[in-house]
Parts: structure tokens; sequence; C-alpha cells
């Protein structure tokens, strides 16, 4: 049983890694072949963590709302 689950771990692994590198190629020839800018990359690289951290931040404080207002109202009732 252990083997079969190491061999999952080792192809998922792979399998990670060879989107990885078949994203890389993507980025690669997008700079090298149609002019795209690093810089332009990395740019909107920026943004998308940065909208990613507010939508992870906003879901954050959504469930820490809803944890007090639990909480809040299981103490009323006792």
């Amino acid at each position: 049983m252990k083997k079969a689950v190491r061999k999952k771990a080792i192809r998922q692994r792979s399998v990670w890694l060879a989107s990885m590198f078949g994203c890389a190629a993507f980025l690669l020839m997008a700079v090298k072949l149609y002019k795209v800018s690093v810089s332009s990359l990395l740019g909107n690289l920026l943004i998308t963590l940065l909208i990613l951290g507010i939508i992870i931040v906003a879901a954050a404080s959504l469930v820490w709302l809803k944890s007090k207002i639990k909480l809040s109202q299981h103490k009323w009732r006792k």
C-alpha cells in the first residue's frame, strides 16, 4: 500500500514539474517570438498576485466576522 502512495506522489510531482516547464517554455516563446517585454509580464504577475491577496484577505475577514457573529449568538442564548 505504501508503495502505491509513493508512486502516486512521485507521479503527481512529475506532472507538476512538467507543467511548470511547459509554462516556462510558453513564457519564453512569448518573449522571443511575440516580442512581449519581460517587464510587462512581471507587471501582470504583480497585479495578479495583488488581486489574489485582496481576495484572500476579504475571504479571511468574512470567515472571522461569521465566527464572531456565531460566537456572540451562542453567548446570547445561554
